[in-house]
């Protein structure tokens, strides 16, 4: 008879599962709030007290998919160093031991493979991701399905989407190995890979059911090598064409059917799109393996490349590479006697594919990264002109003689002047306590708060100070002295609404002087800042890459604060379409908790009007750092997923 299952004492109002790793027995209770990602077909959750695996837990679980995850188990593939795949590592089952409920595998996160050959997202992601890189990224990838094929495993489902990408190394790792097509030892069933994107589906599966097909090594062929097409070409699709006619392109299905590939030089009615790069400027074998893979690979899917061919003709593309004099990350092919990046970069109007340094990377950007200055908190503004001592000037050092000339025109200009217009243009005016004293006295009761009141306080006093000591002559009160009066009253209110005037962020401070360039006028609504910050949800925030050094994950400490501003940061103009959007930022947590100045950016937008504020709300983003098991502090990547509801 077996054992009941033991009852675990839960901590009241815990949204917890319980399951059970098959092969130690051990019971994990799941916090179901701690969710990672989630699928039509299964959510990821944490496992807690483990930061290095994650749980998979399938919404409608089935024995033969368990079945199928027990053979990728009992086989795991071995393979070469810079190619990974999160691998399951042990299922999970029901609190006695009973029905299958999901499985365990690595944790891995990070930029997908798309933001690298896209060179938009690329200056975003990784700005110094050079070509070189991009032919190791491509020698990593070739090498993890070259270690899948060996073990009798099938991709079946290749896409841009399911390969995450190092942005230092190069270093590549394959997710949802659970949708392989795998088949068991003794060769009785085969478990199938039923999903799959058109773009990387070759020409005889396009339009097949894939949960009725058994796919093989050189449909994996086809996908791979668009990859890698996409990868080397700035994201341009091997099938991606126009008509010499100007009719109308077909779907990507049909051109793939057709064999549309427009660097083949057979029809000259297909050609490559007008941006696309030059097909020349990739290595001749490069050049070679494609055309067998999308011309002789049409009719005939075994003359496609191998992964181990890719793997071996890549690397040795990579250390062919020549460097160009102009920039030292345009890498090129040896053979051509020009730098094809630098033309492309013309080309593009600056927008340089592989930028020198980070700077010129965000300079060249389409939407560039702000900058830290923008939205740092900055003194509330005052006037630089310091307010008047009791008149005892110290004697004026003797002026050139060209500045004595200027003296003596300026006080003849003056003299010049009708009676009554003098003491506006000349030192008496300025020097009356009366033409400081209501300005300064506005600004202590309406105006700025902070640096901007002490400064008004200040003069106030040394102008009723001037008054009490006997300062104050009644006889040079003229229209001059009311005038200077006037326009210093509206100089300073204009200050004062700067640095005070205008929306306040939820917990009741004010837009800085900084900001105030920033922030777009609002309508006449009351609430035209947006939402109340009470609706507008926080923001969550998760490592941005797996770091096993870290034990302490950084922790957001303001995210109140931060809902609330995204609340007053919501574009006004947006308010009426009642627009709900979510922008992800990748943040650099410094030691100290901040932001780095450069390393804020939007990697992912549903809807980029709103990239803006988010970046905004983001810049004032404060953490409990990120710390490793001896205690110290580390700078670590995040990523920030910013909330706005109408």
């Amino acid at each position: 008879m077996a054992d009941p299952a033991p009852v675990l004492e839960l901590p009241p109002g815990l949204a917890a599962r319980v399951l059970r790793r098959r092969s130690s027995g051990e019971l994990i209770v799941f916090d179901t709030t701690r969710e990672i990602g989630a699928g039509g077909e299964a959510r990821v959750l944490e496992v807690p007290g483990d930061w290095a695996l994650v749980a998979k837990l399938y919404r409608e679980p089935t024995m033969a998919r368990a079945r199928k995850l027990g053979l990728m188990l009992s086989d795991p593939p071995v393979l070469d160093a810079g190619a990974a795949v999160a691998w399951p590592v042990d299922l999970l089952t029901g609190p006695s031991g009973g029905r299958f409920a999901g499985f365990l595998m690595p944790r891995a996160e990070g930029p997908r493979l798309f933001e690298f050959y896209n060179p938009v997202s690329r200056r975003r992601t990784a700005p110094l991701f050079d070509y070189a890189l991009l032919h190791r990224a491509g020698v990593n990838l070739a090498a993890a399905f070259h270690g899948l094929h060996a073990h009798g495993y099938v991709v079946g489902d290749v896409n841009e989407s399911n390969i995450l990408v190092n942005p230092t190394t190069a270093a590549v790792t394959l997710v949802d190995a659970d949708s392989f097509q795998v088949r068991d030892g003794g060769g009785r069933s085969i478990h199938r890979s039923g999903v799959g994107k058109a773009e990387f589906t070759p020409p005889e599966l396009q339009g097949a059911h894939f949960s009725e097909v058994d796919r093989g090594e050189e449909h994996d062929r086809f996908g791979l090598a668009a990859l890698l097409f996409l990868l080397l070409m700035e994201g341009t699709h091997p099938f991606a064409c126009r008509l010499g006619d100007g009719a109308e392109v077909p779907p990507v299905e049909e051109r793939i059917s057709r064999g549309m590939f427009p660097y083949a030089g057979g029809d000259e009615g297909v050609r490559p799109p007008r941006l696309a790069p030059p097909f020349f400027a990739l290595d001749p074998a490069l050049q070679a393996m494609f055309a067998r893979a999308f011309v002789a690979g049409h009719g005939d899917p075994s003359a496609r490349p191998a992964p181990a061919e890719w793997r071996e003709a890549l690397a040795e593309a990579e250390a062919r590479l020549a460097v160009c004099a102009a920039n030292p990350r345009h890498r090129h092919a040896p053979e051509l006697e020009f730098c094809p990046w630098c033309h492309r970069t013309r080309l593009l109007q600056g927008r340089d594919p592989f930028p020198a340094t980070v700077e010129l990377a965000r300079v060249h950007d389409t939407a560039p990264v702000p900058r830290r200055a923008q939205f740092a908190s900055a003194p509330p503004f005052a006037p630089q002109a310091a307010a008047p001592a009791p008149f005892q000037p110290s004697p004026p050092p003797q002026p050139s003689a060209a500045g004595q000339w200027v003296r003596t025109r300026s006080a003849a200009a003056v003299a010049a002047m009708p009676a009554w217009m003098q003491p506006a243009f000349g030192p008496a005016a300025l020097g009356s306590p009366l033409v400081w004293m209501p300005p300064a006295a506005l600004t202590c009761l309406f105006g700025a708060s902070g640096g901007g009141r002490m400064l008004g306080l200040i003069v106030f006093f040394l102008a009723l100070r001037r008054v009490f000591s006997g300062g104050l002559n009644l006889q040079r009160l003229r229209l001059g002295t009311v005038a200077w009066a006037v326009i210093l009253l509206v100089v300073w209110s204009f200050v004062a609404a700067m640095t005070r005037g205008g929306p306040s962020y939820a917990d009741g401070s004010r837009p800085t002087f900084a900001d105030r360039f920033d922030i777009p006028d609002a309508p006449d609504a009351p609430d035209a800042w947006g939402p109340p910050s009470a609706v507008m949800p926080e923001p969550t925030v998760q490592l941005a890459y797996p770091d096993a050094s870290v034990t302490v994950s950084p922790e957001l400490v303001n995210a109140r604060e931060i809902a609330g501003l995204a609340a007053t940061y919501y574009p006004p103009e947006l308010r009426n379409l009642r627009l709900i959007a979510n922008v992800d930022v990748r943040i650099l947590v410094e030691r100290d908790g901040t932001p780095n100045s450069t390393g804020l950016y939007v990697v992912r937008s549903t809807d980029p009007r709103f990239d803006e504020a988010a970046l905004r709300a983001a810049a004032a983003m404060r953490f409990n750092p990120a710390q490793q098991a001896d205690g110290n502090t580390v700078p670590t990547w995040v990523q920030a997923t910013l909330y706005f509801v109408p």
